[in-house]
């Protein structure tokens, strides 16, 4: 991403739009290593549960959603297959937003009925925790009984 970065911000910074394939799991179920892409456009003003493109301190650069801001102000994301929320990341540290989602070659625009369930019914704290349980439980299983 760090050689891609120039270009990206050539393309947002003239209004365009920017299509790349994520790589990682912190974003399943909805993206998948590999296969699906997101388009990016540039941001202003993030809105809640927006996913946004960013830039840690070490440089690395991450994917996740936008879950709100802390006190201070500052951003906190979390990706979609994450419990911990990542705080202390700067607002000018995002680059950029996502308007689209490709699976595949079908392009499902974050405007999308679809898609706006996905992020209400996913980004609700309780049932995200609810979602590892049987992860969890698996796990404890393992390591009792069949190991």
């Amino acid at each position: 991403m760090a050689e891609i970065y120039p270009v990206l911000q050539e393309v947002l910074a003239s209004g365009g739009e920017f299509r790349f394939y994520p790589r990682g799991t912190s974003m399943l179920p909805l993206i998948r290593e590999g296969r699906d892409s997101v388009v990016l456009e540039a941001v202003e003003k993030p809105q809640k549960h927006d996913m946004c493109l960013y830039r840690r301190a070490n440089g690395q650069f991450v994917l996740h959603r936008l879950m709100g801001w802390d006190a201070a102000g500052a951003p906190v994301f979390c990706g979609d297959n994450q419990l911990t929320p990542e705080h202390g990341v700067p607002a000018d540290a995002i680059i950029a937003r996502v308007s689209a989602v490709y699976h595949g070659d079908k392009r499902k625009p974050v405007t999308a009925l679809s898609y706006r369930c996905y992020v209400r019914l996913h980004c609700f704290m309780p049932w995200r925790r609810l979602r590892f349980f049987p992860r969890r439980a698996w796990g404890f299983i393992k390591r009792k009984w069949i190991t």
